[in-house]
Parts: C-alpha cells; structure tokens; sequence
C-alpha cells in the first residue's frame, strides 16, 4: 500500500534526520493536563502570579514534549545505524513512540536501540543540571530548568524499568531472546515483569496513600492509573501477537484444507455432478493452462435441475477465485499470513508438490488456526 494511501499518524511536524515526526491529536490531552496540573501547583504555592503560572505550565508540557521527541529521536538514530527500515516518530498521549518498517531483528541491536532513548533523558538532566550550577539564571528560566532536568530523569529511570513495553523491557526480552533463540519467548517473558510493574504503578501511587492514611493528588491517581492501563493494554496486545507468532509454524495448509480436485473450466453441470458422485469435495475449476479460476458453489449447483446439466456451464454456478489465490500444500502460518496479506482473495486453492489441486483453503480457517482459535 502506498504511503497516500495510509492514514497519517498525525498532524506533520517535519523531519528530524530523515525521520518524519508526527504529532497525535491525543497529544493536546496530555498537555492541557500538564499545563493545568503543573500552573494550579505554582499559583497554590504563591511564587509567581496565576496568569505566569499557567503559562510555565503550559512551557513545563513543551520541555517535556522536547525531552520525549530527543528520546525518540536518539531510538531512530540508533536503528540506522543498525539499518533498520523505514522509521517515524509520532508524539502521543502517553509521550511518543518509534515505528519502524518489517524486519528481523537481533537481540543486541534490539537492546542497545531501546537503551539509546533512556540513555539521552540522562544526558539531558546532566546538561541540564551543568547549567543550573554554573550558569545564573532568573526566577521562571531556574523554574523551567528545574522542571527540565527533574522531568527527563523521571523520564529516563522510568523508560529503563525491566519490563514491556518500556525500553527496560528490551533488556529481559533480549536475555530470554538469547537463551531460548525466540524473540516472542523473551517478548511474553519481558511483558509479564512489565504486567508486574503495572500494578506496582497503580499499588505505589493509588493504594498506598490510601493504606497510609494520606490523600493522593488527584493528578497522580489520573496519571498512574493511566499509565498503568496503557502497559497493560500494551502488553496483552503484544504477549496476543507473539503467541500467534509462535503458532505460525504449527498451522499447515494441509492440514486446514478442504479436500478437493480440479476439472476444466469448459465443464458443464452434468460433469460436476458426476465428478461429486464419484469423488466427493469441493470442485475447483482451472483454465487450460491449468490456473484455478472458481469454485463450484453448493448452493448455485443445486438450484439447476440435474436433467438440463448439460446444458449448463460448470463456471455458472461457481465462485471466483482471486489471481494468484493458489498455496502450496505444505505451507505453513507465516507463508499463509503473507498470502492474506497479499492476495485479494477469501478462497485458496491448495496445489501438491507434483501441481495437482488436492483441496481447498479459505481465508477464516487460516485465520481460526493462526490466532489460537481452532478446534
């Protein structure tokens, strides 16, 4: 599909190093919660005039835009340098994220591309704290800088915590990765600790107030429970799509397929009718260069009365099979997804080695099979 084809992540802000960035309309969410929380914090506390406070709110939601955007950029920059395809950057309600291109990964690589992010929220807080104790600055700058460095700290010590889908969680995903030699072995593994680290979110912000006697802040319940819902909805999609990942090679078309033999696409009823009385299964009907071209359907067939079958082209009564809609017999789940992806076509005919139709696949048995879902 081409790129104008697809829906854009975002609003578009440009380019960083040939990485396109992209602005979420959830973005705006986030930092109007940033700009009210950190504004009604400093106006409360009476240093600076409500008005000023707002806005270095709203200045404290675009430092930690900034912080976000260096992270993910220093995630992209990585990856190129180990040639990983096609990246954008895209700033989000829960910060930002890194989409890359489909490739096959390394668990090295994959580590030191997460680490990179955390890595450079480090360095900023250290730049950033070199200026506050060398440099002197006026009241809202100090603020600002102040907010700056505490924020990517904040930022850097939680994306390094050992568990999906947080950039730590590449550390437990590469260990597993490299023992077993299956990366979604080390993902399942990794979104597990991140599962644990949810609920620890949600025990040490929520809870514990609570079972202390103490009133939490309103922000921090909102924000940590958010950010506990989102790990968790991350992980479910990812341990649901590396379970799938590790079904592939179990899933064969042959063992999915409907029995099945070919006859000429010239055919008439009668000979369908005769060709299902002596064999049984489904019909699918080929050219003469041998390309499947339809299916005989059940229903049409039988509708036409059997005493003017012969009257009455075979192709009448089938159902079009899509170009290129053939899988060879011992495929298996990951050449059948690539099928799906490729071919418009609900129905596969299914060839054997020697090339003679021997059955016939449809699109919901492989996708029954590759999800889990079959019986």
């Amino acid at each position: 599909m081409s790129d104008t084809q697809e829906k854009s992540p975002g609003i578009k802000l440009g380019r960083i190093g040939g990485v396109p960035v992209y602005l979420s309309s959830s973005w705006f969410i986030i930092t109007a919660v940033i700009t009210f929380s950190v504004g009604m914090q400093l106006a409360r506390g009476g240093v600076i005039p409500p008005l000023n406070a707002y806005l270095m709110g709203l200045s404290c939601a675009v430092a930690i835009a900034v912080a976000v955007l260096i992270h993910e950029v220093a995630h992209a920059m990585t990856a190129r340098a180990f040639k990983w395809p096609d990246a954008h950057i895209v700033l989000t309600l829960m910060g930002g994220h890194t989409q890359f291109g489909s490739f096959k990964a390394k668990p090295g690589a994959s580590l030191w591309v997460a680490l990179s992010g955390p890595l450079s929220n480090f360095v900023l807080a250290g730049l950033g704290w070199l200026v506050m104790e060398n440099i002197q600055l006026g009241v809202y700058p100090n603020l600002l800088l102040d907010f700056f460095v505490y924020a990517n700290l904040l930022l850097g010590a939680f994306n390094a915590l050992p568990g999906l889908p947080l950039d730590g969680g590449r550390l437990v995903e590469s260990i597993v990765w490299k023992a077993t030699g299956s990366q979604f072995k080390g993902t399942i593994a990794s979104c597990w600790v991140g599962r644990v680290i949810a609920v620890g979110i949600v025990f040490y912000f929520v809870l514990l107030p609570f079972l202390r006697g103490q009133q939490p802040q309103i922000i921090t319940v909102v924000v940590g429970i958010m950010v506990a819902m989102f790990m968790w909805q991350a992980t479910t999609q990812l341990i649901g799509h590396s379970k799938m990942m590790l079904n592939l090679p179990t899933v064969i078309a042959q063992d999915l397929m409907s029995p099945a033999s070919a006859m000429v696409s010239h055919a008439m009823v009668s000979d369908v009718l005769s060709r299902k009385a002596a064999r049984g299964g489904e019909i699918i009907l080929v050219d003469p260069k041998g390309m499947p071209v339809g299916v005989i359907d059940a229903q049409a067939l039988a509708k036409v009365d059997p005493r003017q079958g012969g009257n009455v082209p075979a192709l009448a009564v089938s159902r079009a099979l899509g170009q290129g809609a053939i899988v060879a017999e011992e495929s298996d789940g990951r050449a059948l997804i690539d099928y799906l992806a490729s071919v418009e076509s609900a129905e596969y005919a299914v060839i054997s080695a020697s090339g003679h139709v021997v059955g016939l696949l449809h699109q919901r048995e492989i996708i029954k099979a590759v999800t889990g879902r079959r019986k």
